[in-house]
């Protein structure tokens, strides 16, 4: 069942990762032959890796059976392209986090994924000690926190220099937010550290230096956001903020939509079938209500009105 992990050095930690939403059976299951086909879909476009774990992939209704079932598949998948993969691995409590961990080396993932645990908000020193405990059970693999609003605090600067002291392979960043002023300190602090940002502020952060995306809208087209990244790494800056402005554009959609309050992997599922590039169905698991045929025809006639250069280009692969 495992699959052998691919060489990978800190350098090769850059560019566009993928995120995917979950497809899920009427039962609840994983809908593994319809994500297999999405992850092989994805790796074949060219994606620098793909991720799981995150909220586009719905992390908290994920029990341990359910975590192992997605990662298997989502490892065997991309490697069987040569796409390495980032196994989200963010639980409640350390325990848990430790058993995903390791059960994820198992599988031969090859980078460990973290956020903080959720659900009350830790000191410095937990989240000091939280490290050393993820860094035990991830061995040789390296390490990206998932430094997010959700866990209800942030990872400073200086907070990232203490654990780095103690846990070298804590190798990157997936910053959550828009402060680049903040993602600058982060890089200047810890000039080694991997500082991975939105899509909506990536010709910006790239400067500040941030060396990538962690992406949902790559599956709109991911031609347009490797293009976008290559632009950045270049120092292309027309190109990268004419397109970092169709980001902001296409995010101006979201609000024609007509069911309200949407969370992060409702919006992520109708943006992989605006253009037909994904397959797995709008229909997220609760408690959160997820989108209608309507949004997608909504959000669909918008980007055709608004981007249509992104349509024509997606449909003609």
């Amino acid at each position: 069942m495992s699959s052998k992990s691919i060489r990978f050095t800190r350098n090769d930690l850059h560019g566009i990762w993928a995120a995917l939403p979950t497809p899920w059976n009427k039962n609840g299951s994983l809908n593994r032959a319809l994500f297999v086909e999405d992850v092989a879909r994805i790796c074949k476009a060219g994606v620098h890796g793909v991720y799981s774990g995150g909220t586009t992939g719905e992390l908290y209704v994920q029990d341990f059976d359910l975590f192992a079932k997605i990662n298997e598949a989502l490892i065997r998948t991309a490697h069987a392209h040569g796409t390495p993969v980032q196994a989200g691995c963010t639980a409640l409590g350390t325990d848990e986090a430790c058993k995903r961990i390791r059960h994820s080396r198992k599988l031969g993932a090859d980078i460990i994924q973290i956020a903080l645990p959720f659900w009350l908000e830790m000191d410095d020193d937990e989240v000091v000690t939280f490290f050393d405990a993820v860094a035990d059970a991830a061995g040789p693999l390296p390490i990206v926190h998932y430094d997010t609003g959700r866990s209800k605090r942030r990872v400073s600067p200086q907070l990232y220099q203490r654990i780095i002291k103690r846990v070298p392979t804590l190798w990157g960043t997936k910053f959550g937010g828009s402060d680049l002023w903040n993602v600058k300190q982060i890089t200047m602090a810890n000039p080694d550290l991997r500082v991975f940002v939105g899509e909506h502020i990536l010709a910006s952060g790239t400067p500040m230096g941030a060396t990538g995306a962690y992406s949902s809208i790559v599956t709109l087209n991911p031609s347009w956001m490797l293009g976008y990244y290559e632009a950045c790494r270049n120092g292309s800056w027309s190109r990268a903020f004419r397109i970092q402005n169709e980001v902001a554009v296409l995010f101006e959609g979201f609000d024609e939509l007509v069911t309200p309050n949407m969370q992060d992997t409702a919006i992520d599922r109708i943006i992989g079938q605006v253009a037909g590039f994904m397959k797995c169905p709008i229909d997220a698991k609760g408690p959160y209500r997820h989108g209608t045929k309507k949004d997608l025809q909504i959000l669909r006639a918008w980007v055709k009105q608004k981007l249509p250069h992104i349509m024509e280009q997606a449909s003609s692969r």
